[in-house]
């Protein structure tokens, strides 16, 4: 007798689609198979039951930089990535001016500590002032369960030296760690966007010039070579683009142990979404920013190949008024980049990956949240459904049409970037370690039971080592 059964759906399995129960015992899958019995059954005729959504890339409750605030806590973001299907979420323990890594870390688990409907984790951040005792901060990271760090290759405040960068490289590699990168050239984008200025080219379409694919596909060529030279595993968030997807893919075809990462504003968005009104554009500046139609359509295939392994939101919520309302005329200088997305990152891939054909179950469950479960440590709980990992499942109406509104959104931010797009297929039923958060589309229990989860290390492969440790002159 479980505690739950999940009957009568089409349960998404590693080996493909089945007909079978869920049986649910202390919040853990105890079971699957036919005829189970249960003190609550569930009917799920007509429902495909799939695996609790992991988005590893999205930011909440961040120390204020330059006067403008995030709109999400974790509780208003929790419970808009539950309503997305999104069972577990890593966002990024940012710090604030004159911060370290570990206070930062500190600071995120007060934030999150007692507010989140969904499980947790959080990465660290390292900048030029985060503190030089990189080895020690690595250390103490993940001996607290934080196995993941990210490094910005721009942003006043936030840009490290390619110094930094190998010190972070070298220090995550023998203690199992893995650097995500945001990579575009920081010199670059300085020196177009004061140009631009100059020439009063400050309208929201110059956001896509000053953030040119150059500038991506240069730090991302940059940051795979310092991979190359550390032998670290490397993670590059939001990849926008089809040149900084190749890149990725000559890395790897060369040795190097890197990752890339897309997000569904590349996919649906393009350059051109920047030349509308300044209300209407300003729901598109992110950075990297939209490019065009073309790269979708190969970001599209590297999502169905496998050369982009990772699907995440990169939930950034910052209200219009950060957008449009800190100069005298909206400029793209001045507007705070990011966008929403935690609770349409899985509908769009259901509806535009999987329904369309464009991806096969096995690619949409690994985007889903496989692939995260395993790069980032999580695999021995989540991302699967499978007997002993923790029972995150959601209900899917395969035929429920709907179209995204700002207002059914329940995210604290004042816009989406997808309004009005038409999608088919919605979250009904969402558990969390086998309890309901939400019930027939509706939040159910808002009870923050969301645990932190401590994360293992997930060691590099040994085959890849520092460029000091080999000897290619004896393999001539």
């Amino acid at each position: 007798m479980y505690d739950i059964v999940i009957t009568g759906g089409r349960v998404a399995l590693d080996e493909g689609w089945a007909d079978c129960d869920i049986g649910i015992a202390n919040g853990r899958i105890a079971a699957l198979g036919q005829g189970l019995t249960g003190r609550r059954v569930i009917e799920a005729a007509g429902r495909w039951v799939m695996p609790g959504g992991i988005d590893a890339h999205c930011h909440l409750d961040q120390p204020t930089w330059g006067g403008v605030d995030t709109a999400d806590d974790f509780s208003t973001g929790s419970i808009s990535a539950a309503f997305g299907g999104t069972t577990c979420i890593v966002p990024f323990a940012m710090p604030g001016p004159g911060m370290t890594t570990l206070a930062a870390l500190d600071r995120s688990l007060a934030c999150a500590g007692g507010r989140s409907v969904v499980d947790y984790g959080l990465h660290g951040v390292f900048t030029e002032a985060t503190g030089s005792d990189v080895e020690a901060q690595l250390d103490r990271l993940a001996a607290r369960g934080v196995p993941s760090v990210k490094a910005f290759m721009t942003y006043r405040g936030f840009a490290v030296s390619d110094d930094l960068m190998l010190a972070i490289m070298d220090g995550a590699r023998p203690r199992g760690m893995t650097v995500m990168v945001h990579a575009e050239n920081d010199a670059g984008i300085r020196r177009t966007t004061g140009r631009l200025v100059a020439l009063g080219r400050t309208g929201f379409r110059y956001h896509a010039v000053a953030h040119a694919e150059a500038f991506e596909r240069e730090a991302t060529h940059r940051a795979a070579t310092l991979a190359e030279i550390t032998g670290a595993r490397l993670v590059i968030v939001h990849v926008s683009c089809a040149q900084s997807a190749e890149e990725v893919r000559r890395a790897r075809g060369r040795g190097a142990d890197v990752i890339a990462e897309t997000c569904p504003q590349y996919l649906l968005s393009t350059a051109a979404d920047l030349d509308g009104p300044p209300q209407e554009a300003a729901r598109f500046i992110f950075s990297p920013p939209p490019r065009a139609r073309a790269s979708q359509d190969a970001l599209w295939q590297a999502l169905s190949t496998g050369d982009i392994a990772l699907w995440s939101s990169d939930h950034s919520p910052y209200r219009m008024a950060d957008k449009i309302a800190p100069a005298s005329e909206p400029s793209f200088t001045t507007a705070a980049n990011g966008v929403p997305g935690l609770e349409t990152r899985l509908p769009i891939l259901f509806s535009e990956g999987l329904l369309s054909g464009r991806l096969t179950l096995a690619r949409y469950l690994a985007l889903a949240g496989q692939a995260a479960a395993m790069l980032y440590g999580l695999d021995d709980r989540k991302g699967r459904i499978a007997v002993g990992l923790d029972a995150d499942l959601v209900l899917w109406d395969p035929d429920a049409r709907w179209q995204v509104r700002h207002e059914a959104q329940h995210s604290a931010v004042d816009f989406t970037p997808y309004e009005g797009l038409w999608l088919t297929g919605k979250p009904t039923d969402v558990l969390v370690r086998g309890r309901f958060v939400i019930r027939d589309g509706i939040l159910h229990d808002a009870t923050p039971t969301g645990q932190f989860l401590p994360r293992h290390a997930v060691p590099a492969d040994p085959a890849r080592r520092p460029i000091e440790e080999t000897t290619p002159w004896l393999e001539a």
